[in-house]
């Protein structure tokens, strides 16, 4: 079974970008706007696995 991390996000996250978007993001009560800064690193993780299932 996948533990979570305590600051969100999972260990075996797809790419690094992903992971550090989870853990940025946390766990929220409510719906928020995302940050510059989040907004990046989601479309980096975008590419970073595009690139890895263009690689497959």
């Amino acid at each position: 079974m996948e533990q979570n991390l305590k600051s969100g996000g999972k260990s075996d996250s797809i790419t690094p970008s992903t992971l550090l978007l989870n853990q940025k993001l946390g766990i929220l009560s409510a719906p928020r706007m995302l940050q510059p800064s989040e907004i990046v690193l989601l479309r980096q993780s975008k590419q970073e696995i595009a690139s890895k299932v263009a690689g497959k």
